[in-house]
């Protein structure tokens, strides 16, 4: 897993964010999950800025933020219900693949490239040398959707759940995807799933130079 320049400045930004436009009305304290929370963050950030963060992080030192984000804990501070999702949750999003898993985010620097796996999960579909069922066949409408977001920077990841995509929710699933059998389409689609709903970009994506030469690949 990368342990880079960019997730490291990633985690500081992110923290920063979390800390002075949520957390700001809040006393750092172990009694209340948002005074843990401001005492994780710190961590992070300090940590982050000695450069002393490993990355995936030790799960006893992630404790406080997988209990915040798994139980929900900061979401009820959003400005309203509907807008939980975009001024918080994206961040804690974020925050959870950095440290706990190590990964790349998804950034619009990098829609183009993604545009063109979409583009190539489309044609994997339309050449499947079977019928395709009826959420596959749907799926096809939704991709083009997914591609004039990203085209047009439309996009503010990771998505807040499917709601809006429903038959790609029932053609992935993380362990098996409903095309599995069609060639490449397991891989296509895992990587655009990510990309879009996890906020999560491959670990070869490293730079724009490698997503190119990856997406390249792909093509040839």
């Amino acid at each position: 897993m990368p342990n880079t320049e960019e997730q490291r400045r990633d985690v500081i930004e992110n923290c920063d964010y979390l800390l002075n436009n949520i957390l700001t009305p809040f006393e750092q304290t172990d009694d209340t999950p948002e005074g843990r929370m401001i005492t994780q963050l710190k961590w992070f950030k300090e940590q982050a800025e000695n450069f002393d963060l490993k990355l995936p992080v030790e799960p006893t030192k992630t404790s406080t933020l997988r209990y915040v984000y798994t139980n929900g804990e900061l979401l009820r501070h959003a400005s309203s219900f509907d807008k939980s999702h975009n001024e918080i949750e994206i961040y804690l999003d974020r925050l959870m693949y950095l440290t706990t898993e190590g990964r790349l985010l998804s950034k619009t620097e990098y829609y183009d490239y993604m545009v063109q796996w979409v583009d190539h999960l489309s044609e994997i579909l339309k050449m499947a040398n079977r019928r395709l069922t009826d959420h596959e066949a749907l799926l096809l409408d939704e991709l083009s959707t997914l591609n004039n977001y990203l085209s047009n920077h439309d996009l503010l990841l990771p998505l807040s759940g499917y709601t809006e995509f429903p038959n790609f929710r029932k053609v992935y699933r993380i362990s098996k995807t409903s095309i599995d059998d069609l060639p490449g389409g397991n891989v296509a689609c895992s990587i655009v799933a990510n990309f879009i709903f996890n906020g999560i970009r491959p670990d070869e994506w490293l730079t724009l130079e490698d997503a190119d030469r990856e997406t390249r690949k792909m093509m040839s």
